[in-house]
């Protein structure tokens, strides 16, 4: 919300970058990781595929409008695309061989694993007075090997059946800010120490979507994607990392 211009060259600028270069080459099968951001403040829970899209946040914004060019791409050029709508990709590999650490990251469970290890002080919850049940923003977190899961099982379909996919995926439950503190204060040990400070624009008091057409068309649900199974997996490879 504050830069704009920087989600614009890299999502929407880089997106056609990619589009042209595709079909330069012969590239017909594109998976794009999308977001359920695209929905905005929800109407009705669980969100499903058929939602009214109205981004809340300039990010959800370049998502839609990337799903638009690939509507068009796949009209006027033959591309066959699924766009993979989620919230919060979460959790490391559950076999542990891929550890590596995303480098000053922004996002809740990866700020949450840098205090409990000590390279921060403190952490930031923004907000405390949503209408939910303990005052925080709830989200869906889906863990990064059932998102990879369902990566390859829509490129496979979209490539078999000469189609497109606009599809959710979602844990389908939807965990707060506080609980996901919680869980990762009794794996970890640790205090972690978190000061409420005011919201952040553009923040819908919570979200969380249904995966039923994904099961339906690609057989696919999430298998690791509960709370303790994405803290778990995280903090194992921040132990990797670091000596706590």
């Amino acid at each position: 919300m504050i830069f704009p211009e920087k989600y614009s060259e890299n999502n929407i600028n880089g997106t056609l970058n990619v589009l042209n270069s595709s079909i330069k080459y012969n590239c017909k099968n594109i998976i794009f990781a999308s977001s359920a951001d695209i929905y905005g403040n929800p109407q009705y829970f669980p969100i499903d595929e058929n939602h009214p899209k109205n981004p809340e946040n300039y990010y959800g914004f370049t998502k839609l409008s990337i799903e638009d060019y690939l509507e068009w791409y796949s009209k006027l050029k033959g591309i066959n695309y699924a766009a993979l709508r989620y919230f919060n990709a979460a959790g490391y590999d559950v076999d542990g061989e891929l550890s590596g650490l995303e480098q000053n990251p922004a996002n809740l469970i990866p700020v949450v694993m840098e205090t409990a290890c000590g390279i921060r002080k403190q952490m930031s919850v923004f907000g405390d007075d949503y209408d939910t049940p303990d005052g925080t923003c709830i989200r869906d977190y889906v863990h990064v090997t059932d998102l990879s899961d369902a990566h390859v099982k829509a490129l496979d379909y979209i490539a078999k059946n000469n189609t497109n996919l606009k599809l959710n995926l979602g844990s389908e439950v939807g965990t707060s800010v506080k609980e996901v503190i919680d869980i990762a204060r009794k794996i970890t040990g640790k205090p972690i120490d978190a000061k409420i400070i005011e919201r952040r624009p553009g923040d819908p008091s919570e979200l969380y979507a249904t995966s039923k057409q994904a099961f339906e068309i690609l057989g696919w649900k999430s298998k690791y994607s509960n709370m303790e199974t994405i803290i778990k997996t995280t903090w194992d490879a921040y132990l990797k990392n670091y000596q706590v």
